[in-house]
């Protein structure tokens, strides 16, 4: 797990460019506290983060080259089935001179070129220069697990795990509004966004190949095309085989030579797959927080049932609110690009007190999307299902919007469900995934922002055309590539490697996913249960305490905050003289949100005036 940043020079002045490079892989320590290396290479520079996981030796540092000196890479991830290749490669006459899965996964582009993906069971993003035909070759991993951001203008191709990585180079900075309009929509940038023009997100499963010709992007997984057989395998066969693939996917994951542990969440999906682990890691370390402000989120109980079950060496880390305010301003100072699921702040605490224990992490992320664990997917089997339903909430709508909603109380937040559903009701499945994706309508943006000609429709659409007439299926799958992708995911890579911490995901298992997309749909959900064949496959294994109990996810006071603690950033942002000057909200309607958020029904407003905040910030830092 690391930080990677290089440039490609067209003009060939590659040295002119170390410099910025040398700057860009520096803005990344905190993805490779341990070495940061930058080399020059023919028309490329190439820059490196290291966190060493794998070879803790200096024989693994990197940018790393082939005996020969042809061929370097930078690579960020973890390739579990490397040693596979051992054999096949020394029969080759490859000499070894690491034990890393780097040199490996060198060799394997060297022998089989942009194929090499294939080949890799794991998380990436990697780049290979070939000095000799001067190309250089570019992927990011099939689930989107590791981030690439990358630039092409008249005088270089540049690439780096980060945004502010970029920013380094010698780029215009302005502001992707297209980007911005989504931001506020959503919480995050969907891909291939940024919120600046000119730079994108490599998608998942894709690659560049860069040439002084230009720059080709391919395709070379995408999980429609992987997700298009159906399994005609029974009830109980499909669990045998998800407990085989599961089991195999964690064991994948435990290769490290630096301490491992799990999360334990109390959970059914860490749950899962912390029983797993401890089969075979002897007294395996597991990490749960307890809220000790904010007893209703708190499912330490749950954890140590398991803890105790498993025989696990299980540390809680209990966290109030001031653990909380900390990492919230941690964040602020260190956020690469705009990113507001303010789930973030836990997860940031969480890694920061589990660093100093392990260095690598398993997770339970991915099982929501996957086996339908969301209350919105819920909300979904209830729209496709039941016409009757939704036409009587639809019908009530108009009383129901007078509601208090809430997500800081437990009533209002039922309410908040509620109404949202009743949105929804009577909407086609395209925009009803649209709206539970959302936390504020085009409405209340188009009210927020001077600028009113958006183009982010067609940017966005093939995110939502996807679930035109959809089957419960389809808005899984269009889960996994837009909020899988764009929030959860991005968020355990930004927040674990603010803390030099690397999460791993067995869930993600690209074999394992593809397996799961090809079940029936009411395998995963019904009327009465979510993440069905997840749950029936390991009840035999985790405590009946865990079963029919309301899924709790990391919630922060908010609401509270912009009261309290935010007040003060809200004074500096978002005050009436700094808008003017920005150009880019009204002033009235900036007003009308705060009064909202801090009213005693906020609905989604705290959210929003976090989201916000975090853009003012990252503004502040580079545009202002």
């Amino acid at each position: 797990m690391c930080g990677i940043s290089g440039i490609y020079s067209f003009t060939d002045t590659a040295e002119s460019f170390v410099p910025c490079v040398e700057k860009s892989i520096q803005t990344l320590r905190n993805r490779g506290p341990e070495v940061q290396q930058v080399e020059c290479r023919g028309r490329a520079v190439l820059a490196h983060a290291r966190l060493a996981i794998l070879d803790t030796s200096s024989a693994g540092n990197q940018p790393f080259s082939d005996a020969s000196g042809r061929y370097t890479i930078v690579y960020n991830g973890e390739f579990y089935n490397y040693r596979d290749y051992y054999a096949e490669l020394r029969a080759d006459g490859v000499n070894f001179t690491s034990s890393s899965d780097t040199e490996v996964l060198l060799y394997l582009y060297i022998k089989y070129g942009k194929k090499c993906v294939d080949k890799i069971n794991g998380f990436f993003a990697f780049a290979i220069y070939d000095s000799q035909e001067n190309t250089l070759f570019v992927a990011r991993d099939r689930m989107g697990i590791k981030p690439l951001y990358f630039v092409k203008n008249d005088d270089f191709f540049g690439f780096s795990s980060e945004l502010k990585g970029i920013l380094e180079f010698p780029i215009e900075r302005k502001l992707n509004t297209n980007a911005l309009f989504a931001y506020l929509q959503f919480m995050y940038v969907p891909a291939p966004m940024t919120m600046v023009q000119g730079v994108e997100k490599l998608e998942p499963g894709m690659s560049l190949f860069v040439t002084t010709h230009g720059v080709e992007q391919d395709c070379y997984f995408s999980l429609e095309q992987n997700s298009l057989q159906h399994s005609s395998l029974s009830y109980e066969e499909a669990q045998t085989q998800l407990i085989e693939k599961l089991t195999a996917s964690v064991q994948r994951r435990l290769i490290s030579d630096v301490p491992l542990g799990t999360f334990l969440s109390g959970g059914i999906d860490s749950s899962v797959i912390s029983t797993i682990a401890s089969r075979y890691v002897d007294g395996l370390q597991t990490f749960s927080i307890g809220f000790k402000d904010n007893p209703f989120i708190d499912e330490t109980y749950y954890a140590q049932l398991v803890a105790k079950k498993i025989h696990s060496q299980h540390t809680e880390i209990q966290i109030d609110n001031a653990k909380l305010e900390e990492s919230l301003f941690e964040i602020l100072n260190n956020i690469d690009e705009p990113f507001a699921d303010s789930s973030a702040i836990a997860v940031h605490v969480l890694c920061k007190y589990v660093k100093p224990h392990v260095t690598v992490a398993l997770s339970g992320d991915g099982a929501d999307e996957l086996f339908a664990g969301y209350h919105k997917h819920l909300a979904h089997y209830n729209q496709m299902n039941h016409k009757t339903l939704n036409s009587i909430v639809a019908t009530a709508y108009p009383l129901l919007k007078h509601l208090p909603q809430s997500r800081s109380n437990a009533l209002f937040n039922v309410f908040r469900k509620i109404v949202k559903y009743a949105e929804g009701a009577s909407m086609t499945t395209a925009e009803a995934y649209r709206k539970w994706c959302s936390f504020a309508s085009k409405h209340d943006i188009y009210h927020l922002l001077l600028e009113k000609n958006f183009s982010e429709d067609d940017l966005l659409a093939k995110y939502f055309t996807f679930v035109e007439n959809a089957t419960m299926n389809d808005i899984l799958l269009a889960d996994q590539k837009l909020v899988l992708a764009n929030d959860m995911l991005t968020k355990v890579d930004r927040m674990s490697m603010d803390n030099s911490l690397e999460v791993r995901t067995p869930f993600l298992d690209h074999t394992l996913v593809q397996f799961v997309n090809s079940l029936p749909a009411e395998y995963k959900i019904n009327s009465s249960m979510k993440k069905r064949i997840l749950q029936d496959s390991f009840r035999k294994d985790l405590p009946e305490e865990l079963y029919n109990r309301p899924k709790k996810g990391f919630e922060v006071p908010l609401h509270e905050w912009c009261k309290s603690t935010l007040v003060e950033l809200q004074q500096e942002l978002l005050s009436q003289r700094f808008i003017e000057e920005q150009g880019l909200f009204g002033k009235s309607a900036i007003g009308d949100l705060l009064r909202t958020a801090k009213s005693s029904s906020p609905n989604d407003a705290p959210a929003q005036v976090w989201a916000l905040l975090i853009f003012q910030s990252w503004w502040k830092r580079y545009f202002a």
